[in-house]
């Protein structure tokens, strides 16, 4: 299927709806078989809630922000990336958000910020390592995750097909439900911003996105790369949806590469030290 918008992702499939309800169904079971602390609070609203699972104390924590462009989706709707990287040794943290427009994009940022500040204080209690932390997400939330970098140091960025530029989105689709004028979407892309401190990137999208989506994360890995990051491209054989569901397999080198990120933040910042 086409789109005359290049950044409706939902069009680039017959039936988006197939891969929302097989991501719920993985993530259901997951949390019916897994040991978990459930709906930790992490903010003031009902919808700063997020999931913690911890295979061994002391793993190291990958923060996981949804996608659904900001206005769909849940937490519940993404526990299955925990059973990607739990057999790697590596923590995770689904983190929920309140949605557009209910809420404004500026408030989505400050709840992923204040998540991630929450699990800094606290995930060591859970058994997870708050000095080694990695931000991830799909699609917006591969926003969450690059403003959260922006906001503290952290360890590494993970991003599936981030929107990383939300200046295009002024005109585009996502406009009904985010209200963007040209001043907030620039101070909301995290391609123009800097880290807060250099750290590592990890951005990929799917071959069978369309080139704007590719750009967005191209883009950004370069962008970052000039601030001192070591950063990373790359297209996978995928279209938007599928290229998130890579992370439900332990076995996919993605999952594998981004459950390193994690894995080796201790080392690498020992490095910087020497």
């Amino acid at each position: 299927m086409t789109s005359a918008d290049p950044y409706d992702a939902s069009a680039t499939v017959p039936d988006v709806t197939v891969f929302f309800r097989r991501w719920r169904a993985w993530s259901d079971h997951l949390r019916a078989h897994t040991l978990h602390a459930r709906d930790l609070p992490y903010g003031r609203s009902a919808d700063e809630t997020l999931d913690l699972i911890v295979p061994h104390t002391g793993a190291p924590l990958i923060v996981f922000f949804h996608g659904g462009y900001w206005r769909r989706l849940h937490k519940d709707d993404a526990t299955f990336v925990a059973g990607g990287f739990a057999p790697h040794g590596v923590a995770t943290a689904i983190v929920n958000y309140g949605l557009a427009p209910a809420v404004r994009l500026e408030e989505i940022v400050a709840q992923a910020r204040r998540s991630v500040a929450w699990l800094r204080a606290n995930a060591k209690e859970h058994g997870a390592d708050p000095s080694r932390i990695v931000v991830a997400g799909h699609s917006a939330g591969g926003q969450l995750a690059a403003m959260c970098a922006v906001d503290a140091p952290v360890a590494a960025v993970a991003t599936l097909s981030g929107l990383h530029d939300l200046r295009p989105f002024v005109t585009s689709f996502a406009q009904e439900w985010l209200g963007l004028d040209a001043a907030r979407a620039a101070a909301l892309s995290p391609t123009l911003l800097s880290p807060a401190a250099p750290t590592t990137v990890l951005a990929r999208t799917g071959s069978r996105e369309s080139e704007e989506f590719k750009a967005l994360g191209r883009e950004f890995a370069d962008a970052w790369a000039a601030h001192d990051c070591e950063t990373s491209f790359a297209e996978t054989d995928d279209n938007h949806f599928s290229l998130f569901e890579r992370l439900a397999d332990p076995n996919d080198p993605l999952t594998a590469q981004i459950a390193e990120l994690a894995l080796s933040a201790g080392k690498r910042r020992a490095k910087v030290r020497v």
